[in-house]
């Protein structure tokens, strides 16, 4: 799965200019920051969205700045995408990689024009993660961290997970059903050996994993949006 910096590019707007403070640009995108946060911070954020692929070439604007402990990273973004369920999952999952990227506590704001905040999506809010070897889990706060431990010890033994491929995926639970969220390739989610496939890991999950509790997997695009369920 891409990460999720390099999913935002087209989304994201550029603004005249104004004094919203210090300003640099990194291939393309305006960096402005302000607040308590220095010249290094902002240097080493337009490195990281230069290394992400977020700062692509494309005119953006974003900007960086302090409220107390948390950082708060503000992207002007086009008004039809702050209600798009598609891009739900990459904006709650935004502070996590960016905090990542930059070792700091981070926020996402998506703004309008002047970075008048229209909607917060906060770090404490995003989906935690462990590694089972080149594979991200991501967990949400329906299920504990020794469920995703479970998990993790399920993909290894079974050979999903290797140190090789890297792969994205993600446990949820709802009603006393364990779910599972992987990205698929789209052309094989009819595919009938791929359903049966996955039909036969969804027992197994269900039995080794988490004691023959339910569950169900569900086959994603690679924002994490559900094509299909088995």
């Amino acid at each position: 799965m891409k990460k999720i910096l390099t999913l935002l590019p087209v989304i994201v707007l550029f603004i005249s200019c104004a004094n919203y403070g210090e300003k640099k640009v990194f291939n393309g995108t305006e960096v402005y920051y302000k607040d308590g946060v220095t010249e290094a911070q902002a240097d080493k954020l337009g490195e990281s969205l230069v290394d992400s692929g977020f700062a692509d070439g494309n005119p953006k604007s974003v900007q960086f700045t302090k409220d107390g402990d948390v950082y708060v990273f503000k992207m002007v973004i086009k008004k039809e995408f702050l209600e798009n369920e598609a891009m739900q999952s990459v904006f709650n999952f935004f502070p996590k990689e960016l905090s990542d990227y930059m070792d700091l506590p981070v926020d996402l704001h998506l703004c309008d024009a002047s970075f008048n905040t229209l909607q917060v999506h906060k770090l404490a809010d995003a989906r935690k993660t462990i590694k089972a070897k080149a594979t991200e889990i991501r967990y949400t706060s329906n299920v504990t961290l020794q469920d995703a431990k479970k998990l993790k010890d399920f993909l290894i033994e079974y050979g999903f997970s290797t140190d090789e491929k890297e792969k994205t995926v993600e446990l949820d639970k709802k009603g006393g059903t364990y779910i599972f969220k992987m990205v698929i390739d789209k052309s094989k989610v009819d595919d009938k050996a791929t359903v049966s496939l996955l039909t036969f890991f969804k027992g197994q999950l269900s039995k080794t994993a988490f004691n023959n509790q339910p569950v169900k997997v569900h086959m994603c695009d690679e924002l994490m949006n559900t094509i299909k369920e088995i």
